[in-house]
């Protein structure tokens, strides 16, 4: 055991390395000092959104394009900007995940005459649910369209329409007291 123990103190006793040049010179700050950040850091508010108002003089008359420069608007702050833009993307993504019969139908007979108008809400998968109304109908009779099997939209005391796709709209027959008759579902103008 006391060879082991005197083997390493040779180890440390033998001379080491002379150390590096850099190391024996004491620290002295630089010319230029680096970037320092303020006390108020990561606090301070961006530049235009203080809670100071822009100061304008009110318009007393119309303003002519010619005579635009463009200084009668308030540049929207960063949270007005980062709101609008979620509102924006929010709807992208509601309308890219909407199925085929979202939004506002109108429902015609073979003659062109409207038997209801539609407003059906469809999220792409599950049930279509909506409401609709007889034209001149004093209202909307709510969660009154529902599509159950895909195919078959039925309007709780206005019928049952068995759809089929046709190009931008729907085709379909409406039952409606025993009686069928042919229909189309298109976008209202």
């Amino acid at each position: 055991m006391s060879g082991i123990l005197i083997a390493a103190l040779a180890g440390w006793l033998t001379p080491q390395a002379a150390p590096h040049p850099s190391t024996l010179t004491p620290y002295t700050a630089p010319v230029i000092r680096p970037f320092e950040p303020g006390s108020d850091f990561g606090r301070e508010v961006a530049q235009g959104d203080g809670a100071n108002t822009a100061h304008r003089r009110p318009l007393t008359a119309p303003v002519t394009v010619e005579a635009y420069v463009g200084s009668y608007e308030v540049t929207p702050t960063d949270i007005e900007t980062a709101y609008e833009q979620g509102v924006a993307s929010a709807e992208i993504r509601a309308d890219q995940m909407a199925g085929p019969l979202d939004g506002a139908w109108r429902v015609v007979d073979a003659a062109g005459a409207t038997l209801y108008d539609l407003v059906l809400m469809d999220a792409g998968f599950g049930p279509v649910e909506g409401g609709w109304r007889e034209p001149g109908g004093p209202g909307v009779r709510r969660s009154g369209a529902a599509l159950s099997d895909g195919r078959s939209l039925t309007l709780e005391g206005g019928g049952v329409i068995t759809l089929e796709r046709s190009g931008g709209g729907w085709t379909g027959r409406l039952t409606l007291d025993g009686q069928t008759r042919p229909v189309t579902l298109s976008r209202p103008d």
